[in-house]
């Protein structure tokens, strides 16, 4: 039966024709709001690290320890390699290119990734990321949004507004650079009309993936203070789901869904405490769509 929805590992098996994973490693770059004191309420320290970087190494350990962890658990025998945290585009271009060239020739790679901020995106950025498509690589450039409600990207202290997020895809897409969209779902004030609009804002725009993120919250972070206070309630496994299959039913459906829940850091307090686990959620989406006979896009 065909999947309900455009599922990643799916996609990544029709590009490749193998077992193609991300090796993500972390460059050493910072982000502009954690400068000025300010991170974004809901960001844990460690900024989205992969659980297997326990500490940071130079780059070419990096992609050797993730490329023989994901050997060895997942069978991969292709790889992309991930620039996952933080802002990896917070640097003067010259800076970028070099640390860029150095991590790819520590491997053979079908594609590049790199996660970043829209106001860490100009057009002198896009342009050296479109680049990397010469040299035979698929190129994208992960950037969250979060929210399309520049209420609520206050709240959380984003330090961006909407449009400065659509400008930026708008100018990778002009380098050909394909874009992912990062979306969480059930931030403080909002519901299912705001996943909902979040979806249908993606969908009006030049993007190619959405990562799906439940909101936790985590200890040492302004968000947690927040809900230690009283303030707000993330919602809780079943109404996460809710919003999600909403979020996905208005999603345009040619979007890869590359993510649909987030992992929380190991032995550090978070709410909600019981989460599902990533095979759970697809499978629940899964069954959630086809119960009630929808699918990606149908609305």
């Amino acid at each position: 039966m065909d999947e309900p929805f455009r599922r990643y590992s799916t996609w990544l098996l029709s590009r490749y024709g193998e077992r193609t994973y991300r090796v993500a490693v972390d460059a050493g770059f910072t982000c502009p709001v954690r400068e000025v004191g300010l991170p974004c309420a809901y960001c844990e320290p460690g900024g989205s690290r992969a659980g297997y970087l326990e500490d940071r190494r130079s780059l070419g350990d990096q992609i050797r320890r993730g490329t023989e962890f994901l050997r060895r658990r997942y069978g991969a025998s292709s790889f992309l390699l991930y620039f996952q945290a933080y802002s990896n585009t917070h640097a003067p271009a010259d800076e970028l290119r070099a640390v860029y060239d150095d991590a790819l020739s520590w491997g053979s790679f079908k594609g590049l990734i790199i996660a970043t901020r829209p106001d860490c995106i100009d057009r002198e950025r896009a342009a050296l990321i479109g680049e990397y498509r010469g040299r035979g690589l698929d190129v994208w450039v992960e950037l969250g949004l979060q929210s399309a409600d520049d209420r609520t990207l206050r709240r959380i202290n984003r330090g961006h507004t909407r449009a400065r997020f659509d400008e930026a895809v708008h100018m990778l897409r002009e380098h050909g650079v394909s874009v992912t969209a990062h979306l969480i779902l059930g931030l403080p004030g909002e519901g299912l009309d705001a996943a909902i609009a979040g979806a249908q804002h993606l969908s009006r725009l030049p993007v190619g993936g959405v990562k799906f993120h439940n909101l936790v919250v985590v200890e040492g972070t302004a968000l947690y203070e927040q809900y230690r206070a009283g303030e707000f309630e993330p919602p809780d496994a079943e109404q996460y789901r809710e919003l999600l299959v909403a979020a996905v039913e208005h999603l345009r459906d040619d979007i890869v869904v590359m993510r649909l829940t987030c992992d929380p850091p190991r032995n550090v307090a978070h709410a909600p405490r019981r989460l599902p686990d990533k095979a759970t959620v697809y499978r629940q989406l899964t069954h959630d769509l086809r119960e009630r006979g929808t699918r990606q896009g149908i609305y």
